[in-house]
């Protein structure tokens, strides 16, 4: 998985798709003008609207599937440990986030890096920080 931003982002979009390929492992690249392979690689996409990301596009083998969001809390940017989160959650919404990042889903799960799937938001959670809340 590789996390990526428009070809011209702005600099909140380029944050975000920094924390988010720390949070879940991943690698970031700058897209400049250079396209994205699609030889079986999930590409994460920053969408942004009026300069603000708004979304997550998954890009793979030929299909798209988005995560439509406002941000809500961005947290203090810091070098994340290499461990992989699991999504915390009940309800369709949960199984849906764990889907779309191609993640393990523990319905009642203690975890030290997770994503929490409660109500309308999701929550990037390493150990007792929240570094990120997207309104969904």
């Amino acid at each position: 998985m590789r996390f990526t931003t428009s070809r011209r982002p702005s600099p909140g979009a380029r944050r975000l798709a920094r924390t988010l390929a720390s949070f879940l492992c991943a690698d970031y690249m700058t897209r400049g003008k250079s396209g994205l392979d699609d030889e079986g690689e999930v590409w994460m996409v920053i969408v942004e609207g009026h300069g603000n990301p708004t979304g997550l596009a998954r890009r793979s083998c030929g299909e798209e599937k988005v995560i439509s969001f406002t941000l809500s809390i961005e947290g203090e940017s810091k070098r994340l440990k290499m461990k992989k989160p699991l999504v915390v959650g009940t309800g369709k919404s949960a199984r849906d986030v764990a889907e779309f990042f191609g993640l393990d889903l523990v319905p009642g799960g203690v975890a030290e890096r997770k994503i929490r799937v409660v109500d309308h938001r999701i929550d990037f959670v390493d150990g007792e920080d929240l570094i990120l809340r997207l309104n969904i």
